[in-house]
């Protein structure tokens, strides 16, 4: 993980304190006010005149410095007579507490970035602050971009919207203001009406003719705190869009290349396809023998969309690689779904790098984020390729209509992405493959660990374009595509036997935690999750789970102290999917939960067990994408992680574990308890938690579930 070095985070502080510097300056200048003038809105200006909010950072300055002076007391009328006469009133240690008052916001900007987005480094919120201008919104709607996220990417959404609150709040506790929730009051009610803001700012310094006038003005603006209206944080992110920093910066390439942290989004954008092909596969296949091929070849590369590639990678590994012996489970093993997506990462990578040589492993990442993951669209030769060479030069007028289609397609996702995204995606169209398409795939299934990575290749080279899997499949689809995918000769069942200690014991540690899991999931929705005192839901699969919440705590017990680890964690984070029992076999398609358990308590209702979001059908979302014609967006749904980007736990990504959260619920390792780490008041560190989700996510190896796969002689 690339970190700059003390010398050249020094220079980036420096360079963006004086940009901070000049826009303190230009306040003073615009309210009026000398350093070592009036000592009242001097003293308001030093203690709560924090360059952070949703405007430009001298507005930030004066909105803040405005609406905070009504809590100190007003200046008498000699004091008011002496400012008009030109006088003055002095104010020691001006200069150094306007130093400090340039750190402190600078210090706020980096919280609120570092708290609102996930993997940012504090290095790197202040590098896209500098590219900003220390322009607040404009470096979120900077990160926005450079992630590929613009696509997917709302500040007034369910999600979004409590995250700025609680961004706002804990940037200005970090930078000392003195009433951190009336900070956040203001800002709320201005958001709706940034641009009358801006106005009577700006009206301010054009019109008043005196500091009694000025008062007068800075009272009329005031005012308009007292006009309550729904907060609309849409407008003030539409109106970043228009301000000199981030039109610079969008119109340019970026100075830096933050790969570790487009990885990272790229991963969360593979978890959420995993979400979905798990709440598409029938419930009774996937418990009984499916969740072995897909932990072990269910990849989200090939010809379809990412969703359809892994529903169908799965069944052709279970229909040709089968195993003797499959066990029943109910929770799919989280440490190797994670594993499954990091390899998955690698092999569309990979995919892309062989194809095109010329690119560089950040444009690939690119490239792939741009295209949100489908390989049909980030490489657009591939689907006249993967045909064959004699329809490749037989088809050329077609293969000009299909780059023809792309580029309009590309026009379309770069008017919201930045030019350098565009750029990439329009020099893979202008290249020439530098292999073939099976060489690609083999190469993807290498880098992905695949078991059989011939046959894998030739399965997905010769691939004919099967239909995209927009519906939840029933045990006879699954049977269906099985038997078409089949050999002529049946495969010989794999068997893995093995025996030795640490097998015995990790297959029985496996199994313990699946059973506990289990139980606790089963009796939250056979016990809590009621309608009319009967159970509302059945369980459809448990698909994340992270038993390592608020600990370790050694054992004060002798009997515990003694053991293996004589520690433990107090509690548990899960996501299943539960189908409603009163739905359609239309309608039915999962909803996601999240719960949190007590692990002391084995009976205990669960703290916090809660839909993370509404169902969602997939096809109607797919066929409103088709009927605007829009056909890249469709691998742009994803429905569970849009909707949860910003909600964090500390644990789970300590953990690397992808546990969806809920917005509107609290629960461990959320909300106050993550804010403790930005402040520095915490035992873990937002650097440790960096560190510790990377190693956890990169990890490609086996894991001990792996055994639950294996006979024990």
């Amino acid at each position: 993980m690339y970190v700059p070095t003390s010398k050249e985070h020094a220079e980036t502080w420096s360079r963006l304190i004086s940009k901070i510097e000049s826009s303190y300056k230009e306040a003073q200048l615009r309210l009026a006010v000398a350093v070592r003038g009036t000592k009242r809105p001097a003293t308001t200006l030093l203690d709560a005149g924090v360059c952070i909010g949703l405007l430009d950072p001298v507005s930030n300055i004066m909105v803040n410095t405005i609406c905070t002076s009504d809590r100190w007391p007003e200046p008498d009328l000699q004091e008011k007579v002496l400012l008009a006469a030109g006088g003055s009133v002095v104010v020691d240690d001006d200069d150094e507490r306007l130093d400090q008052m340039r750190r402190r916001s600078l210090l706020g900007l980096v919280a609120f970035l570092v708290y609102f987005f996930p993997y940012l480094a504090e290095w790197e919120a202040v590098r896209y602050l500098l590219l900003a201008d220390a322009d607040l919104l404009c470096a979120v709607r900077t990160i926005v971009a450079d992630r590929g996220m613009l696509l997917r990417f709302s500040l007034d959404s369910p999600v979004s919207a409590p995250a700025v609150e609680a961004a706002l709040a804990l940037a200005a506790q970090v930078a000392k203001h003195p009433e951190p929730n009336h900070l956040v009051r203001v800002w709320m009610l201005l958001s709706s009406r940034p641009h009358q803001a801006a106005f009577s700012l700006l009206s301010d310094q054009q019109h008043s003719s005196s500091p009694i006038e000025d008062d007068l003005d800075r009272r009329w603006f005031k005012a308009m705190l007292h006009d309550p209206v729904a907060p609309n944080l849409a407008i003030s992110w539409d109106l970043a869009a228009s301000r000199a920093p981030y039109s610079n910066a969008a119109i340019t390439n970026m100075p830096y290349q933050h790969t570790r942290s487009l990885q990272m989004v790229l991963l969360d954008t593979i978890h959420g396809f995993y979400l979905q092909a798990l709440a598409r596969l029938p419930c009774g296949e996937l418990r009984s023998h499916l969740h072995r091929s897909l932990l072990m070849a269910g990849y989200c590369y090939g010809p379809m969309d990412p969703v359809s590639n892994i529903i169908y990678n799965t069944i052709w590994h279970h229909a040709n690689f089968p195993a003797a012996v499959t066990p029943v489970l109910e929770v799919i093993g989280p440490k190797s779904l994670t594993r499954l997506e990091t390899r998955s990462f690698y092999g569309l990578v990979s995919f892309i790098l062989t194809r095109y040589h010329h690119l560089s492993g950040h444009q690939a990442v690119q490239c792939l984020i741009a295209a949100c993951g489908q390989l049909s669209l980030a490489d657009p030769k591939l689907t006249i390729m993967s045909a064959g060479d004699d329809q490749v030069a037989k088809g050329e007028q077609e293969q000009q209509h299909h780059h023809q289609r792309r580029s309009s397609d590309s026009h379309h996702l770069c008017h919201c992405m930045w030019n350098h995204y565009d750029e990439v995606i329009r020099n893979v169209e202008q290249q020439s493959p530098s292999t073939s398409v099976q060489e690609a795939y083999m190469a993807a299934a290498i880098a992905a660990w695949h078991p059989n990575p011939d046959e894998h290749a030739t399965f997905l080279a010769s691939w004919k374009g099967d239909p995209v899997v927009m519906n939840q499949l029933t045990s006879e689809d699954v049977h269906h595509w099985s038997k078409l995918m089949s050999p002529e000769q049946p495969p010989t069942p794999e068997r893995v036997c093995k025996s030795g200690y640490p097998v015995r014991c990790g297959k029985k540690r496996s199994l313990a935690q699946q059973r506990r899991v289990s139980r606790k999931v089963k009796a939250a929705l056979h016990k809590h999750l009621l309608q009319d005192g009967k159970p509302a839901y059945d369980l459809h699969i448990i698909s994340c789970v992270n038993e390592d919440v608020c600990g370790p705590e050694y054992c004060d017990d002798i009997d515990e102290s003694l053991s293996c680890a004589p520690y433990r964690y107090l509690y548990t984070h899960v996501n299943f999917l539960a189908t409603r029992k009163d739905s359609l076999s239309s309608a039915s398609y999962p909803t996601l939960f999240f719960a949190e358990f007590d692990n002391e308590k084995e009976d205990s209702a669960p703290l916090v067990c809660c839909p993370v979001q509404e169902p969602i059908a997939f096809a109607a979302l797919v066929q409103s994408a088709v009927t605007n014609n829009a056909r890249w967006k469709i691998t742009s749904i994803c429905i569970y992680l849009v909707a949860t980007q910003h909600v964090r736990c500390l644990y789970c990504e300590a953990a690397g574990a992808r546990v969806v959260h809920p917005t509107s619920m609290e629960f461990h390792g959320g909300g106050s308890e993550f804010e403790k780490v930005i402040r520095g008041e915490h035992s873990l560190t937002n650097v440790w938690l960096i560190c510790k989700n990377d190693y956890a996510v990169r990890h490609m190896g086996a894991v001990e579930e792996d055994f639950m796969y294996v006979e024990v002689n």
